[in-house]
């Protein structure tokens, strides 16, 4: 396959609940070959869940591809439930996931919210972690925050941010992650539906500039889970105790091997990220793609993400 295109559509050989709390199961789903390279996908958001076309970046007859839908989101149960929410819960999850298959290192595929869910995982498990595939680096640190959510996008975004903060009442829009966040928990479901939708589709539209708006009036389940389980985690400055928490423990990561994407005109996680990462790496391949934003599924990023898989399969093979 040299000209990297995305593979055909598959469907898993085997999908089920796993449960992992006594309140959360999630949604597990095995493709591919099931004595073939173990590969996790890690979706973003948090809150975004999986969808199919996430499978088709691997080689099925190479890849051991395992997807999961985090807690609250797309097939996990219950939705949209926030109790034993957070990074550090799905961290564990992911373990979970590993023990019950019977892997024991694992290579994590991620972009956008799940490289901090994979960056996370693997200073906590670093010897379960044989390599990293990465794109649109996120830190989620208190700058990647208020770039997306106050000041910053909202240079290049303008008439859209303005959608996004005239929603709030003036007073209040020297915080709009607090001020959506209030709404988003509102006893009115009409403002929270109406929240819902402006802050869901602000991001989809700033994700991917060829987005058009949904026509349903109806806020849909996925917007839903989006908004509500980011501003859950943003509000709360992600559970950690330290705005940096993933570049002050980059030492522990220092020597896995890790190849990056992240695009140049990627507006929703910012290449600065990308770069600051891979300066405390001793192991790292970062690749800055000219032209591009934030998904994974524009033809030029795919085309470097897949590229990075194959070269995975010509190292293990001694070539």
């Amino acid at each position: 396959m040299n000209n990297y295109d995305f593979y055909p559509p598959i469907e898993p050989f085997k999908s089920y609940m796993l449960p992992v709390s006594g309140v959360h199961n999630i949604y597990v789903e095995e493709c591919g070959n099931p004595n073939g390279e173990p590969i996790i996908f890690l979706h973003g958001g948090p809150g975004a869940g999986c969808g199919k076309k996430a499978r088709r970046f691997f080689d099925p007859k190479y890849y051991h591809i395992i997807l999961f839908d985090q807690r609250g989101c797309g097939r996990s149960i219950p939705f949209l439930e926030l109790k034993e929410n957070n990074i550090f819960y799905s961290v564990e999850d992911m373990e979970k996931i590993r023990l019950h298959i019977g892997i024991d290192k694992w290579t994590i595929f991620a972009g956008s919210y799940g490289s901090t869910l994979g960056l996370t995982y693997a200073i906590h498990y670093p010897e379960k972690v044989k390599r990293m595939v990465l794109q649109g680096i996120f830190l989620a640190n208190e700058d990647d925050v208020k770039w997306y959510f106050q000041k910053g996008i909202s240079e290049i975004y303008p008439a859209e941010f303005k959608i996004f903060k005239d929603f709030i009442p003036i007073d209040e829009q020297d915080n709009l992650l607090e001020a959506y966040h209030k709404r988003f928990f509102s006893d009115n479901i009409k403002v929270r539906n109406e929240a819902i939708k402006i802050w869901s589709r602000f991001e989809l539209r700033t994700m991917e500039s060829e987005f058009t708006w949904p026509s349903e009036e109806e806020v849909q389940d996925y917007e839903i889970s989006l908004a509500l389980i980011e501003a859950h985690y943003f509000y709360n400055k992600m559970f950690w105790n330290d705005s940096e928490y993933i570049l002050n423990r980059a030492e522990i990561i220092k020597d896995i091997p890790i190849q990056i994407a992240h695009g140049r005109f990627d507006l929703n996680t910012r290449v600065i990220s990308a770069y600051k990462l891979s300066e405390k790496l001793n192991n790292c391949e970062l690749v800055i793609v000219e032209g591009v934003g934030h998904s994974p599924f524009t033809e030029k990023m795919s085309k470097v993400l897949i590229k990075f898989l194959e070269d995975i399969k010509e190292i293990d093979n001694g070539k």
